[in-house]
């Protein structure tokens, strides 16, 4: 597998991430927050996407997410140099290069954290976004980061105040303790797996084990989501992940 910097990714190898983005499955270590990722994006692109015509994918990445867009609507990906998908429709080092009310829908699907300026970021949003279309942004909460790299990380209040002035202001949580216990355990499994030297062909040999515990550990994590849904009722929170949605005002 090629990894990031060395080159572009072979379609191959595109293809098949999109696969672990848009239909993840159990024996993938970090499943339930992917999938609670996509079921309440399908829902909220379900409400706010309804008759967008043009819409933008802000660090589209793989493009996972087209086919829970309008059939009819004409998605604009854009990426940032150096991308190794090569399924961007625009790669540019600016953060929106279009012009005034452009949009009726701009979306940026966990990748807004790396904006250096998040209100200057959110700015930007509005200005290409058309009177009456909608801003959906999702970020990580309980996730790893890269000590060589600017990242932010919100809480949904904070995320709802850098859209103070829109209209309809929502933030929805894409999983609690359950999901965040799940993705961890299982990127620690990862990363084990991942040192596994690939000599006599040991990591493949030992895939299937790896497969059986991410499916152990996200059937657990799942029964205590459930669980955690039914039952907390504290103020208190801890997301994996956070998604807002807000509309310019008409």
């Amino acid at each position: 597998m090629v990894r990031w910097g060395d080159e572009p990714f072979p379609l191959e190898q595109v293809l098949r991430m999109r696969r672990t983005r848009r239909h993840p499955r159990p024996t993938q270590f970090d499943y339930l927050h992917v999938r609670r990722l996509i079921d309440d994006l399908a829902v909220t692109l379900a409400r706010v996407g309804d008759g967008a015509k043009d819409v933008l994918d802000v660090f589209c990445g793989t493009r996972p997410y087209d086919d829970l867009l309008p059939a009819a609507a004409r998605i604009t990906g854009l990426d940032i140099p150096g991308n190794p998908y090569g399924v961007a429709d625009v790669v540019s080092a600016d953060f929106l290069p279009f012009p005034d009310e452009s949009f009726d829908l701009a979306m940026c699907i966990e990748g807004f954290h790396y904006v250096p300026d998040p209100e200057r970021g959110v700015a930007e949003m509005r200005r290409v976004l058309r009177p009456g279309g909608y801003g959906l942004i999702s970020v990580p909460l309980v996730w790893e980061y890269d000590r060589t790299v600017l990242e932010h990380r919100f809480t949904g209040t904070s995320l709802a105040r850098l859209f103070g002035g829109w209209d309809e202001v929502t933030v929805v949580e894409n999983g609690g303790r359950a999901v965040a216990w799940a993705t961890l355990t299982g990127s620690i499994a990862s990363m084990a797996e991942w040192h596994v030297p690939e000599r006599l062909r040991l990591r493949q040999a030992l895939r299937p084990a790896f497969a059986g515990l991410y499916l152990l550990v996200n059937g657990v994590g799942f029964t205590l989501d459930r669980a955690e849904r039914r039952f907390a009722r504290s103020t208190l929170t801890l997301p994996m992940n956070l998604l807002v949605t807000a509309r310019r005002s008409p």
